[in-house]
């Protein structure tokens, strides 16, 4: 009889052992420490299972939390948002509870404007119409989720100033047509990346849309 016989004996008979129950802890399988019985090995890979399973499910939980700590949270800024009756009460807003509440190093608001050269006012930031339609940030406006992790140097610089460190970025278009966009900056490289969701940041540049254009006029 060769070890193929055996395999496909056992094959044939799947229920082999439950009816020789007492050859379990006769067989023996390798292990990382030598050999053990087929029944220990059973229970060593329920357990490994079990183990992975409780730290699916604690990620699970973990994830929930977060989203749901996130999703209060912007819920409060776009209600307080709405109430904002001109620009200097929506920079407040978006500073106490945008860069406050999540502890971002750098929030933008960044307006197309009527100015020669790009002006900052606290997290505004007004940008001329010529800079607004370049190349970089037009990817931008164009993309309907928005873009996030490491922005190249001028798309950096046209949301951001020169001033501000901003090693990654979360960053996108407000209002249809565009007014302008909202951006988030880190000097943390790794802080924003490409596989984030933007869904709470489009939310809000949502609700920045149907605002800007009432308190602009």
């Amino acid at each position: 009889m060769t070890d193929q016989d055996v395999i496909d004996y056992l094959k044939a008979n799947p229920d082999f052992f439950s009816r020789n129950p007492g050859l379990i802890d006769q067989i023996k399988v390798p292990s990382g420490n030598g050999v053990i019985s087929l029944s220990h090995h059973a229970l060593a890979q329920l357990r490994a299972q079990l183990q992975k399973a409780h730290a699916e499910n604690a990620r699970m939980i973990d994830s929930a939390r977060s989203n749901a700590w996130i999703f209060e949270r912007t819920r409060g800024l776009v209600l307080s948002l709405l109430q904002c009756e001109d620009l200097d009460g929506v920079s407040a807003c978006l500073e106490e509870h945008l860069q406050r509440a999540f502890e971002l190093d750098t929030v933008c608001l960044v307006l197309a404007d009527d100015v020669s050269e790009p002006e900052d006012r606290g997290i505004i930031r007004r940008l001329p119409h010529q800079d607004f339609n370049s190349d970089d940030v037009k990817q931008l406006v164009e993309s309907p989720e928005g873009r996030v992790g490491r922005f190249s140097e001028s798309l950096t610089e046209r949301l951001f100033g020169i001033e501000r460190e901003v090693g990654s970025a979360a960053a996108v278009a407000i209002g249809k047509p565009t007014v302008g966009a909202l951006a988030l900056g880190s000097a943390n490289q790794h802080h924003f990346d490409g596989g984030m969701d933007t869904l709470f940041l489009a939310t809000i540049a949502e609700a920045l849309g149907l605002l800007l254009p009432r308190i602009q006029k």
